[in-house]
């Protein structure tokens, strides 16, 4: 996209100097069909690229939401845990005592 945005201005000049031409060679033509024909496949290369990021991006951002999803649940397994430990020590406790 910011390919995109930096060759746009020089397709925009060309066109723009073509059109106030009065006399626009074959040649000259040419080029500037040549230059925004360029222009546009990169254009279109940034695009592929930016929608080949944004996916990755978006598998990123699941990828984190599933491991926060897991430690949660692991947190949680080890309070469960922690507080099993401590009733069996205050029952152990209870019975010696």
């Amino acid at each position: 996209m910011l390919t995109f945005r930096r060759t746009l201005p020089f397709v925009a000049a060309a066109a723009g100097a073509l059109s106030l031409s009065a006399c626009a060679t074959v040649s000259s033509v040419e080029r500037a069909q040549a230059t925004a024909d360029q222009a546009l496949s990169t254009a279109q290369a940034a695009q592929s690229a930016a929608q080949s990021a944004q996916s990755a991006a978006d598998a990123a951002n699941a990828a984190a939401a599933r491991a926060q999803t897991t430690a949660d649940q692991a947190a949680a397994a080890a309070a469960a845990a922690q507080s099993a430990a401590q009733q069996g020590a205050a029952r152990r406790a209870g019975e010696r005592g």
